[in-house]
């Protein structure tokens, strides 16, 4: 099967999302890595996808504007949530969604209510992950990994060699922060603080050009996207015990 692979996810049950952009595609795989079934096929561009709860996906749909609400189950989407930027990076811990933007905006949901807030001041997080009530987020421009609190007060930012072009983002259950260093294909793992790093896998370890990263910290599983062929056509995810 032919990838184009932007997001993925474990889900708690152990089965896999792969969000295919190209094909506007959210597709079901099983905890060996077989293909289940198509989810769902979007009108627009998807970007980023995350696990909301109850077997619900976040789907953001880039320059519509909107994040679609997938029930994973049903195969359909069952809400779309329209902010008033664009929506790249999407997180959720479950009661909350965080949506960012380009231009220094997140939006943060309320899964319950879906109030939404407007968030100022995160600049250029197009990958975003959600730990604690603080917002960790890649600024591939600047290669830069920053962690704010909710209402955007900046915590810290890390810069290191290592880290050239982050996209994907996710942390463990102790706070340790995963980035997808795309350009050296390679996986970096930043402490909580935020003071140092350390390359867990690299091309040695067959990564090549991963973008997507997504950690089920109940079950310590790691899911990491790669290229398989050297025109970057064909993509696949490799799972890993953490």
């Amino acid at each position: 099967m032919k990838l184009n692979i932007w997001a993925c996810l474990i889900l708690p049950d152990g089965k896999s999302i792969i969000l295919d952009h190209n094909k506007k595609q959210l597709l079901l795989f099983s905890t060996e890595g077989i293909f289940i079934r198509k989810v769902v096929t979007f009108t627009k561009y998807p970007w980023d996808a995350c696990f909301a709860r109850n077997y619900t996906v976040a789907v953001t749909l880039g320059l519509a504007n909107q994040t679609a609400l997938v029930d994973v189950n049903k195969s359909k989407i069952i809400q779309k949530i329209k902010v008033s930027h664009n929506c790249y990076g999407v997180a959720s811990d479950g009661k909350t969604l965080v949506i960012s933007s380009d231009g220094g905006q997140c939006t943060t949901v309320n899964l319950n209510d879906m109030s939404h807030t407007i968030v100022e001041g995160m600049g250029g997080m197009y990958y975003i992950s959600l730990f604690q009530g603080n917002i960790y987020g890649n600024n591939y421009n600047k290669n830069e990994v920053c962690c704010y609190k909710s209402t955007g007060e900046p915590l810290w930012t890390y810069h290191h060699q290592d880290i050239d072009y982050p996209v994907g983002i996710t942390l463990d259950i102790n706070g340790f922060v995963y980035i997808v260093s795309r350009e050296n294909s390679s996986i970096v793992v930043v402490s909580p603080e935020g003071k140092n790093s350390k390359t867990i896998l690299s091309n040695a370890d067959g990564i090549k050009s991963p973008h997507a990263i997504d950690i089920n910290r109940e079950a310590g599983m790691m899911i990491v996207s790669s290229d398989i062929s050297d025109d970057k056509s064909y993509e696949t995810a490799f799972v890993y015990k953490i």
